[in-house]
């Protein structure tokens, strides 16, 4: 591979990216290549095993455009060096007509949100969509909010979750009244095609309110028009969605590659120049700007608001989302308004608590001492809440690691996925790790949740060689015919990342026996005096 470093993202467009949430590229690749990835997408099936996570063995040649220079730049600056080629990935598809409402896409590819609220605005997530066709307006296609990644949609998925709650019980209903045979295969689509009519039917009122919260997002959404080869990196938490109807009678392709952040940044990865923030306007995010900003050169931020704690106080209580999470932030930045944040932290409204967690990772370790005192004494929900508040704030909550190693024991299964993933987080910049912490990582690996051992696998991949143990190898090397495939997707990763001989052989023996030849038949070709070459 050529050397990425000319393909770095500037200052400029580091802080571009920060701010809008998404940045576009052309692939370097000629029309031809993209050409034939469009025409070996053509025949794989969305969701089924013929493509969705089985994307690259199917079209292998996708890795070329992912390792362009310009691309490997790109993720290199938003993700740092080392980052992971997630093993989710989803082709698009827009047939003729087709529809996706606005989204963040399902926090089970990356961090848990509590409250199925707060989610980690750092950068430790990062998708990308390319078009291997041109993509006019005609064509439908993919829509962005811009601005959107670090904004929780309360209002909106407060009404959305309700519509789940009556779609699956109508999607029972239909299942009750079925032969189980209507759910194989693609009946599935004719039985969730008629869970919706039958939604749209009985609860009129409730529809009406979704779009009605949902239009100001409607509005703000841009399309991504582009000609083939164009690649486009969100954060992974950006509102996305179709932008409009597919008008053309041909497939629109997107797709979609999950990246991850292998470790928190202690240095500028991309080609930094100044330190100093450019205020690109005065808006409520903007002391969420420049705290990531922050975060992504590896230092301390320093700023610290000049408002009142009082009026900062009301618009943390604000139901504009970007206003309450601004708030937030200042109110962390000052010594005086972390009282505030506590307060609202161990209420029981969910909405306002995520938002005031944004506030104390914000303080990050004048917070500690208090997330520590609270884990002695607090039930597992106010536990769940603090480390996940903790693990956010990573590197600098050290601290807290022996604390968080007797929790590792929790009857409560969210506190212990918390715990492991927390732990591969707090633990990172460690020399040498302590043997209890070894230790408790090799028992989460054969913890009886899954997400528990995914957390834990998660961890020591991030860690390294320093988590590598003859058990936690030989556990992993069991967990590659774990279940469930988080589990197996990141043990194939956490072996590659162990730098040990053995557990690189397992992992090379592994992925050599699930290797998938896309070839339809091989070897078929008799082998006559003339030169075999490939049939055109």
């Amino acid at each position: 591979m050529k050397n990425i470093d000319s393909y770095l993202l500037d200052d400029e467009a580091m802080q571009r990216f920060i701010v809008e949430g998404y940045l576009t590229l052309n692939s370097d690749q000629p029309r031809e290549y993209h050409d034939r990835i469009y025409n070996e997408l053509e025949p794989l099936e969305e969701t089924g095993p013929m493509g969705h996570n089985n994307l690259l063995p199917c079209v292998p040649d996708l890795r070329t455009m992912l390792n362009e220079p310009r691309v490997v730049g790109a993720l290199t600056s938003i993700l740092g060096p080392g980052y992971y080629l997630h093993f989710h990935r989803h082709d698009h598809v827009n047939y003729p007509d087709g529809a996706q409402p606005l989204h963040k896409d399902g926090d089970n590819h990356s961090h848990h949100a509590v409250d199925d609220l707060r989610r980690y605005h750092k950068t430790r997530y990062a998708m990308l969509l390319y078009y291997p066709q041109d993509t006019p307006l005609e064509m439908g296609p993919t829509g962005i909010v811009p601005r959107s990644q670090y904004v929780t949609r309360r209002a909106v998925d407060k009404l959305k979750k309700l519509g789940d709650r009556h779609k699956s019980e109508i999607l029972q209903e239909i299942r009750e009244s079925m032969d189980a045979r209507a759910f194989h295969g693609t009946n599935r689509f004719q039985r969730y095609a008629e869970m919706e009519e039958e939604f749209i039917v009985r609860c009129p009122e409730l529809i009406e309110e979704i779009e009605q919260a949902s239009a100001p997002w409607e509005e703000a959404k841009i399309p991504l028009v582009g000609d083939a080869g164009t690649v486009t990196i969100v954060h992974f938490d950006l509102v996305h969605g179709r932008y409009a109807a597919n008008l053309v009678g041909k497939q629109r392709h997107m797709v979609k590659f999950l990246f991850s952040r292998n470790s928190e940044p202690t240095a500028p990865s991309w080609n930094h120049r100044s330190a100093d923030w450019q205020d690109i306007e005065q808006d409520c995010q903007a002391p969420v700007w420049r705290n990531v900003w922050s975060w992504h050169l590896g230092s301390e931020d320093s700023t610290s608001s000049t408002r009142s704690v009082e009026n900062l106080s009301q618009l943390l209580l604000s139901p504009e989302d970007d206003i309450a999470i601004g708030a937030a932030y200042e109110l962390g930045s000052m010594g005086t308004g972390l009282d505030v944040l506590w307060q609202q932290f161990i209420s029981d409204d969910p909405e306002v608590r995520s938002v005031a967690a944004y506030g104390i990772v914000r303080a990050a370790s004048r917070a500690l001492p208090r997330l520590i005192e609270l884990l002695e004494t607090a039930d597992p929900g106010l536990q769940l809440r603090v480390i996940d508040v903790i693990g956010d704030i990573a590197l600098e909550a050290g601290s807290a690691t022996s604390t968080l190693v007797s929790l590792s024991n929790s009857e409560d299964v969210k506190v212990r996925r918390a715990t492991f993933e927390a732990l591969g987080m707090v633990t990172q910049t460690d020399e040498v790790l302590a043997p209890d912490v070894v230790a408790v990582l090799g028992k989460g690996l054969d913890d009886e949740d899954a997400i528990v051992v995914r957390n834990a696998t998660f961890a020591i991949s991030r860690l390294g060689a320093k988590a590598s143990s003859d058990s936690i190898i030989d556990q992993i090397d069991r967990n590659l015919s774990h279940w469930h495939h988080h589990v197996r997707g990141w043990s194939i990763e956490a072996l590659q990342r162990l730098e040990n001989p053995r557990a690189m052989e397992l992992a090379l023996s592994y992925l050599m026996s699930a290797r998938w030849d896309p070839a339809l038949k091989s070897g078929d070709r008799e082998a006559t005096a003339k030169t075999m070459r490939e049939a055109p």
